[in-house]
């Protein structure tokens, strides 16, 4: 071939370099054997920042960070003598340098050029920066994704189209008590469900799932741990598309419910518990919304009033217009405003009229709660005391009977006094009538003679008179009624009585009463004379056991304290046999051979439902001291 040929193809070929060159995006850098820049093309100044006439010459070094520029010289010099490749013929991803000292990432292919009568290098640089920054964006997105995964507090697990486990949270782990490694891979249904469900539940779960499409589905029930407990989980399952678009493999959420559902059961078995305590307990509850007025009643409630469940009032002011007694809607309605604006309990006794006519009898109570969005909740209950009242007044009335008895009874203990007391006055009024009539039959009468026996017959009726009264009063079977008293004044009144039984058993009734002013009391009067004529015959059959004693019998009243007022009768009897104290209040309990045993024991029902106290003490020297007290009446 002739030298002209070889130039020619050499001129060809440093043309179609050239064009190369000025063509390609990417940079491409040609340098000499020590490293010096021999070609720079416009891509490599784009990309650098350079012109080429400025590191034409200059050592390529230049355009790479400080570290790789100290290590790049030892490459050259290893190559050449070792010829073994760091860089050289192995694409590999560096880092350059910009003419603004700014560096950037970039793919470099490094190759060497042979022949002619020098070594040199072609270097093709490709900007990274936007693939890193894609690839930066991936990851920051993965890691996002894998956080989410992390922190999320619902069990997660991916599976593939076989069911297989591919991928489980660490909520999930904790839930299942299991490590990763032990579940991927593993049959989904085969490992964590209960053997005797894991067929059904795959039918189920594929059958969902086909027929869902793209939608959710949801399910509940247990998972079975790595130690074999079960969990209750609600799960919900949708398909993950492949990229192709097709149905790629399952994602699987899940709440472990377990204690949820363990409390729910409870709280429904607390409810059915406090339903069936409401109906024995015939007690019914409601709930008042002050935001709007508002009124949820219980079945119970509902029941109780007599309305039926949509057909209850909505709020209170119905149910007191509609349900609550004519004669005490008013003071309904001022004991619940009164309640409700001060913010404190409301407690009322009251009647309600049922749809069928039925009157009841109500205590409601109710307790206004925190403040909420629009005002407090009233929480509220309602008891039935129709028939408490009913047992109550039948038990007044019996013990209204059982104390008319004791006073029939302790009457009849004093006949024997009543009737020498009323004899006393009978035969002065016979005996002053025989003598007017003497008079009279005798023409000798004188008017002032007359006069002074028709007195003397007015003071002995009067006297007579003066007993029975008392006596009827004592007797009559009546309602209680309590009324305030002077204790002081009672005892005398009880002394026309006492006195007479007294002085039939030739005894002296001493009455002791305090000096100063004693506050009032309230009380039945008759029924405290019951009591004190009661003492006061025991009193004297005590002293009459005793023939040795005193003959007498003392009555005195003083003032306990700033707030009771006490009665006491004092006997000189034998005292009180241990053998006998233990039952002295019992009722039919009795030491008199002709004694019922109520005396005391009514006595002691009467003092109680005054809120005293009915007992007894050693006399000062001997015999016994019975006392009661009454407290005093501080208003009057």
């Amino acid at each position: 071939m002739s030298a002209d040929a070889d130039t020619s193809r050499a001129t060809r070929a440093e043309g179609d370099l050239a064009a190369l060159l000025m063509a390609a995006v990417d940079a491409i850098i040609i340098i000499d054997a020590v490293g010096r820049i021999e070609t720079f093309n416009p891509g490599a100044e784009q990309l650098f920042g350079y012109a080429a006439a400025d590191v034409i010459g200059r050592d390529v070094s230049m355009l790479m960070p400080g570290g790789d520029r100290e290590r790049h010289s030892g490459y050259l010099a290893d190559y050449s003598q070792t010829g073994q490749r760091r860089i050289i013929g192995i694409g590999r991803d560096v880092t350059a340098r910009r003419a603004d000292g700014s560096c950037f990432p970039v793919f470099l292919s490094v190759g060497e050029i042979r022949g002619g009568d020098r070594t040199r290098y072609v270097g093709i640089l490709h900007d990274m920066t936007a693939r890193h920054a894609a690839l930066e964006a991936v990851q920051a997105e993965r890691d996002r994704a894998e956080r989410y995964l992390e922190v999320a507090g619902v069990l997660l697990v991916v599976l593939d189209l076989g069911h297989r486990i591919q991928l489980v949270n660490r909520r999930g782990l904790e839930i299942l008590g299991y490590e990763l490694g032990e579940l991927v891979g593993e049959d989904y249904f085969a490992r964590l469900m209960p053997e005797d469900l894991a067929l059904e539940r795959r039918t189920e779960f594929t059958r969902l799932c086909a027929t869902a499409g793209t939608a959710a589905v949801s399910a509940e029930g247990p998972v079975r741990r790595k130690d074999g407990t079960l969990r209750t989980l609600s799960l919900r399952a949708r398909i993950i598309a492949d990229a192709s678009g097709g149905r790629g493999g399952y994602l699987i959420s899940g709440e472990d419910i377990t204690e949820r559902r363990h409390a729910e059961q409870e709280l429904r078995k607390s409810e059915s518990l406090l339903r069936a305590a409401q109906e024995v307990a015939n007690l019914g509850n409601f709930e008042v919304a002050c935001s709007d007025g508002s009124v949820r009643w219980s079945d119970q409630a509902c029941r109780m009033v007599g309305f039926a469940r949509g057909q209850e009032p909505a709020s209170v002011d119905d149910y007191r217009r509609t349900y609550v007694h004519p004669d005490d809607q008013e003071r309904f309605a001022a004991v619940w405003s009164a309640a409700l604006g001060a913010g404190t309990r409301f407690e009322l006794a009251y009647r309600i009229v049922r749809p069928d006519g039925a009157v009841r009898d109500l205590q409601g109570i109710a307790q206004p709660l925190g403040p909420g969005p629009g005002g407090p909740t009233v929480l509220g209950t309602l008891l039935d005391m129709t028939e408490r009242r009913q047992a109550e007044d039948e038990l007044r009335q019996s013990h209204d009977k059982l104390t008319h008895f004791g006073r029939l009874s302790t009457m009849g203990e004093m006949a024997s006094g009543l009737a020498h007391e009323i004899n006393q006055p009978l035969t002065a009024i016979a005996t002053y009538a025989q003598a007017s009539t003497r008079l009279l039959d005798s023409g000798t009468a004188d008017p002032a003679d007359l006069r002074e026996a028709l007195a003397a017959i007015t003071q002995q009726s009067l006297r007579a008179g003066e007993v029975i009264r008392r006596l009827r009063t004592l007797v009559k079977n009546r309602e209680t009624r309590a009324e305030p008293l002077d204790i002081n004044r009672l005892v005398q009144e009880v002394r026309v009585l006492a006195e007479t039984d007294a002085r039939v058993n030739d005894l002296r009734l001493v009455l002791d009463l305090s000096p100063a002013a004693m506050p009032l009391v309230v009380a039945d009067p008759v029924q405290i004379q019951q009591v004190l004529l009661n003492l006061v015959r025991n009193a004297i059959d005590a002293t009459l056991d005793r023939p040795q004693a005193p003959r007498e019998v003392r009555i005195k009243t003083s003032l306990v304290g700033d707030t009771e007022v006490e009665v006491a009768v004092i006997d000189h009897g034998a005292g009180i046999a241990a053998s006998v104290e233990p039952h002295l209040f019992d009722a039919f309990y009795t030491t008199k051979p002709a004694g019922t045993g109520l005396g005391l024991a009514i006595s002691k029902s009467i003092i109680r439902a005054h809120q005293g106290r009915l007992a007894h003490r050693p006399s000062d020297g001997s015999g016994t001291t019975f006392y009661f007290t009454l407290p005093c009446n501080i208003g009057a």
